[in-house]
């Protein structure tokens, strides 16, 4: 008997073999393109889709005031103002938008420069610019303080609608806001804190280890209210953003194992990412006790050697990924179909692998390509 999509996806992650391999690219770029969600394209694929639901934590500090201004009398409200203002440049075609924050401990002020919304060359969801850091100094710290939320205004779990709504066609993962590296990142800027390493370390660690504390509290009010797959991102922390493989270890990998076991602590599984090099990680991440990776990216954007990730990975993490996202969009569906069975042979043989992609499917990939990864998963997506 054909097992459902979510009975495939447990049986991996178990560790057993199912019917037939998971197929589960990651996808919503080109779903938002094609107007279509996971459920109505499976209807058409016949994929298992892993659907991605948010904790409903605000991402960023941007949006922590638009979160807390449903909660009107809140000491959030009391102790934080806000003011944006918005400046179009003409020479640029950009929207900048200042954001100023007072609080008991002083001013916080940060700038984005977000790209005109009508200028498709960005895709469907084009990336803003930083243009000055939230976070400058060791001051701000403090300040950054009053901008978290406090527990008691922490979000019912609105992602167990979506589980309810997938039922057996699929896996639900939940992420906590954007992550801790997101949140290092999106306050300080990733060339200033690749900088910090050198020139005030001390900060860097201090500034971490305060989101790192923040991060926790939601992931563990998250597992309270019963998620089972959790999502967690540090691609800001990859080793294609510029970090050595020393400094990984000697800042990120640690946090990301008490978050693997704070997870596990819930009977809950642990899905990480991290969508550039990853090869002289792989032992550290198979060591760690996460229960799966993606994005396992592949020459020229990665450096995944598919042979050499299933050696040391295999039995201990479960691989998701490998076909090049890249490659769908500009490639040939001939193409796609000789890459998406090379991984179903090699990741697949023996178990332990979701046929997955690099990245999300682009907009603006050929239907024809779409078709072809899909089809030939169907037909080499068994375990040998």
């Amino acid at each position: 008997m054909a097992m459902t999509s979510r009975q495939r996806h447990l049986a991996v992650m178990r560790g057993e073999i199912p019917d037939r391999m998971p197929i589960a690219p990651r996808i919503w770029a080109w779903l938002l393109e094609y107007g279509k969600t996971h459920l109505e394209l499976k209807a058409e694929f016949d994929y298992d889709p892993i659907i991605f639901a948010s904790s409903g934590f605000p991402y960023h500090f941007a949006e922590a005031y638009d979160y807390m201004s449903t909660f009107p009398g809140s000491d959030y409200l009391k102790n934080v103002k806000r003011k944006v203002i918005h400046e179009n440049k003409d020479r640029d075609k950009k929207d900048y938008i200042t954001t100023i924050f007072d609080t008991p401990a002083g001013q916080l002020k940060q700038i984005w420069a977000n790209p005109d919304p009508g200028d498709k060359t960005y895709g469907v969801q084009p990336n803003p610019h930083m243009v000055e850091p939230l976070i400058k100094d060791r001051s701000d710290l403090e300040k950054i303080k009053y901008l978290c939320i406090d527990n008691k205004y922490f979000p019912e779990p609105d992602f167990l609608n979506k589980v309810k709504e997938t039922g057996e066609d699929g896996i639900v993962q939940t992420r906590i806001c954007g992550g801790v590296d997101d949140l290092l990142v999106n306050t300080m800027g990733l060339e200033n804190v690749l900088m910090l390493y050198y020139d005030d370390r001390k900060l860097l660690v201090d500034v971490l280890d305060f989101f790192h504390e923040y991060y926790k509290k939601m992931l563990k009010h998250t597992l309270e209210n019963e998620a089972d797959f959790i999502f967690e991102a540090w691609f800001n922390a990859s080793l294609s953003t510029g970090w050595s493989p020393a400094m990984y270890r000697e800042l990120f990998l640690d946090r990301i194992k008490e978050d693997i076991e704070l997870t596990h602590s819930y009977d809950a599984y642990f899905h990480f990412y991290d969508d550039g090099r990853i090869m002289p990680l792989a032992q550290d991440f198979a060591d760690s006790g996460m229960d799966m990776i993606t994005t396992l990216t592949p020459p020229p954007a990665g450096d995944t050697n598919a042979e050499e990730i299933k050696r040391i990975m295999h039995g201990k993490t479960v691989l998701s990924g490998y076909v090049d996202c890249i490659k769908i969009r500009y490639g040939t569906p001939d193409e796609i179909r000789e890459q998406t069975r090379y991984a179903c042979e090699v990741l697949g043989k023996d178990g332990g692998y979701i046929l997955g992609t690099s990245d999300s499917i682009r907009d603006g990939s050929p239907y024809e390509n779409i078709k072809a990864f899909f089809e030939t998963g169907l037909k080499y997506g068994r375990y040998i």
